[in-house]
This record gives structure tokens, sequence and C-alpha cells, in this order.
């Protein structure tokens, strides 16, 4: 996890989605001076380094902060970095965003780490109808995880077959345009601020600085342009392409990603703008994101969270509330599998992980099976048993009993304090007994709502978290919880 002084490391080494004139601001966040000489990012930065890295008042944060706008009121639950309320997910983004996230005190800066696994989240509780972003930062840096956050987001939303997504852009530039860029719908208030699809890194050259103070820095290397781009010498000029071959590549990638997210917008607009930074609207074309395509829709936050939350009830209202389909022999071994990884990444120790496996239904052999009887006559006699196109009465049996052991995990008081937990058991074949048995043992450890998250996180559930359809709480099991869980609430 990131500290502040961590954090204006990994910036001033790193081409920047940030427009410049916001680090003053985020240096007062910080309790600092961004200075008035020389170049605002590198002063910051350097001071943010002496000054925050022995500070004995830092209190890092392990768990990011979940907020909602304060008129939505109070929400119906917590996730992680995210709010429920009235089936929508709210997720507040604010200030500078990193690879990483980190906070301390009462302060969280999201990393692109913490969104991926909000959004997996969000996207795995089928409590969740729909999504809503609010969005208030200035941008961050090219880092890993920021395209992927923009693939997960792409590959779940509405115009994908999953859950809406709608961003509202208080101020959203740069990096905070590009996160957004992914989802269905973009709104913005008329005041917002939007764009700066652009990246940037700033190049200090003390090396003036030093010969007048009679220092002489002599940098021995290996390659000849190991030393490109540093502080201590004049920029070369092939120091100056590689910085700029470097910065083309990150804008390469931004057009990519915000063409993917928005098929109205062409490579040609996106160029024009030139990284501009827009009102959300204005009586001048050349000031108005909506005119140039970068917004949807011109309303209040409120308007926008109304829009998004009646799209929420409409999409949990018709969530099909039938069973499950029962798991092939293959699929059940796999989610078997599944479980327990997400028993062991959630730090449950080896006694509980064991009896959480006995709890779980083995997987057929060759042994387990039922033996096919034997000669033509008794296959034609198995015939004339069952009624044409069915699988005769036993079968019918098996997929009763299979039916009401859903329904009655789906039921359960231990469904409703681990549902994801409840449709591992569902679609692993479980019964009630076997079922109560696994909650009893997440109940039983300090570990057990991290299991029940790690399971919501597997994504259906798949061998190797692999992202499958609508993730761990399929709308047709969850749907039953759900209801439940608002009975038992």
């Amino acid at each position: 996890m990131r500290n502040p002084a961590q954090l204006a490391a990994a910036l001033s080494g790193r081409p920047l989605l940030m427009r410049e004139e916001a680090i003053p601001a985020l240096a007062r966040q910080l309790g600092l001076e961004a200075g008035d000489r020389g170049s605002p990012i590198a002063n910051f930065f350097g001071r943010a380094r002496r000054a925050l890295a022995g500070r004995e008042d830092f209190e890092e944060r392990t768990e990011p902060l979940a907020s909602a706008p304060r008129f939505v009121g109070e929400p119906d639950d917590v996730g992680f970095g995210w709010v429920l309320k009235d089936g929508v997910g709210i997720l507040e983004i604010t200030g500078p965003l990193m690879a990483e996230g980190f906070g301390w005190g009462d302060v969280w800066y999201h990393g692109y780490d913490t969104l991926f696994a909000a959004y997996e989240e969000m996207f795995a509780d089928a409590r969740v109808g729909a999504i809503w972003e609010v969005v208030r930062s200035p941008g961050g840096v090219v880092d890993q995880g920021l395209p992927e956050l923009a693939a997960l987001k792409r590959e779940n939303r509405a115009s994908a077959g999953g859950k809406p997504i709608h961003a509202f852009l208080r101020d959203g530039y740069s990096a905070a345009y590009w996160e957004p860029s992914a989802a269905d719908h973009i709104v913005a208030a008329r005041e917002s601020g939007v764009g700066s699809i652009g990246a940037v890194v700033t190049h200090c050259d003390f090396s003036g600085a030093f010969a007048k103070d009679g220092i002489v820095i002599t940098p021995f290397k290996f390659g000849a342009k190991k030393t490109d781009g540093s502080w201590m010498e004049p920029l070369s000029e092939t120091a100056s392409q590689g910085l700029q071959d470097e910065i083309d590549q990150c804008g390469r990638w931004f057009v990519a990603d915000v063409l993917a997210g928005r098929p109205n917008l062409t490579e040609e607009e996106i160029l024009a703008t030139e990284a501009g930074c827009y009102f959300g609207d204005s009586d001048n074309p050349q000031l108005s994101a909506l005119a140039k395509g970068l917004v949807d829709e011109i309303a209040s936050e409120r308007k926008a969270f109304g829009a998004i939350r009646e799209l929420a009830r409409e999409r949990l209202a018709s969530s099909n509330a039938a069973p499950a389909p029962a798991a092939s022999t293959e699929e059940k071994d796999m989610k078997r599998s599944a479980v327990l990884a997400a028993a062991k990444s959630a730090g449950l120790d080896q006694a509980a992980i064991k009896a959480l496996s006995e709890a779980l239904p083995k997987a057929e052999t060759d042994d387990t099976k039922p033996k096919d009887d034997e000669g033509d006559d008794d296959e034609e006699e198995d015939d004339d048993a069952k009624p044409k196109g069915e699988g005769g009465a036993e079968d019918e049996d098996q997929d009763d009993k299979k039916e009401g052991d859903a329904a009655a995990i789906a039921a359960s008081a231990e469904a409703v304090k681990h549902p994801a937990l409840a449709l591992a058991a569902i679609q692993t074949g479980q019964t009630l007994a076997q079922f109560k048995a696994s909650a009893a043992v997440a109940g039983r450890t300090s570990g057990g709502n991290r299991l029940d998250r790690a399971l919501a996180n597997q994504s259906r559930l798949g061998p190797d978290g692999a992202k499958k359809s609508e993730g761990a709480l399929g709308d047709a099991v969850a749907a039953r919880i759900q209801k439940n869980r608002g009975e038992a609430s």
C-alpha cells in the first residue's frame, strides 16, 4: 500500500494523465505548499517526499473509504469502496488516480486496483441492479490497471449484456475521463470540467544550478541512453525524442480506449480536442463537452441519480427468480475447486479449509456413478419405462430434489449472512445440510466475511477466476437470496 511519499515518487517518475494546474490543490490536501518557483510538479513532489516520509501522525488506511453524495441518504449496505442504495451501487472517485489505492486518516485515494475490485464486487452482487460512479478528479498516472479497469467495465456494462453503468462527472479530466469513458452513459453538470485527453511528462534540468554552486556530476554508465531524461544534465535530442515517443504511445492507448468506450466518437474528433478542457456545456460549442460528444447528457446530480435508480429498479424487478440449472459433473468439480481456492485466498486456516472441503460434494467418479444395466433387452425395457422425451420418474425426482435443495438454501438464514457461499452451494449441488455445514465453517472463522467476498469476486466461480457472464451472484438464484435478505432486515 502506498503512502503519500511513495505516491509522490510514483507520480514524478511516471507519465501523467493529469492537469498540471491541479498539483497545488493536491499539495494543499496533503498539508503542503506546492511552491511558486520552477516546475510545480517537481517542486511539489520534492516537498512531499521530505515532509511526509517521516511524519509521526501518518496513520495508513488498509480499506478504502466508501461514500455517497449526501442527498441519497443512508446507504443500505457498504461494500469494498462502494455503497448500495435503492439497488444502485454508488462509487465515488475523488482525487488523483494511480495503480494502487492508499489512504490515511479520513482520506482515501482510489487506485486502479481498488476500483477494479469494487467493480468486480458490484458486478457480482445481485442486489446491484445498476452502477453509478461520481467522479471529481484531476486525473492520475499512466500505469498498469487502468486499461484493464476500462475493459472490465466495457465487458460488463449494459451494452454488453451486463449492468447499466452511468458516470456523473463533477470534474473528469485525463485519467479521470479515460476511466468513465467505459460507462454506458456519461452525465455532467453545465459547470462540470471534462476532457484533457492527453498525457504529459515533465523534465527538470538542474545542471545549471549545480554548475553555479560549483557542483560537478559525472555519470558512469553502461548504455548510451542510460541517463536520458536525467535531471542532472541538459536534455539531449535522443532523450527528448524518447520522452516524446513515450508520451505519444500513452496518447494512442488513451484514444483507443475512449474510442472503444464511446462509439459515437471518431479518432479524428478525439485528436482534434488536442487535450483541451471543457465545461459540461456552454453557449460556445468550442467550450462544450456535450457539443464535442464527450458527454451524453447535461443534468443535475440528483436528476442523474434518479435516472440510474429507476434503471436499477426495472432491472431487479425483471430478474428471473427461477433456480439455477443443475451443474454438470465437470462444472461442479471446477466450482468446487474455485470455492476452495477462494477460501485459501481469504486466509482461512487449514482446519477450516478441510472442514469446508468435506462439506462440498465430491465429483462423481467411475466408482461412484450408477452402473448401467448390461444387455440390449434391459436397455429396451428401460426405454419403455420412460415417458418419451423425458428422463423418467427417477430423473424427475432427482430434479425436484435439486430444485428443492436450491430453494431451501436460498431461503435459509445462512444465505442472508453468506450470499456468495449460498450460490456456490447451489452451483456445486450441495444439499441444505451440506450448505449449513459450509456456512458454519465460515461463521466460526474470522475469515468468513472475506471468504464470501472472495467467492463473489470469483465471477461465477470459474476455476481460474475468469470472468463469466453476470458474476458469482447470478440473477437466477440471487433473486431468491435477496428476497430473503430483505425480509430478514
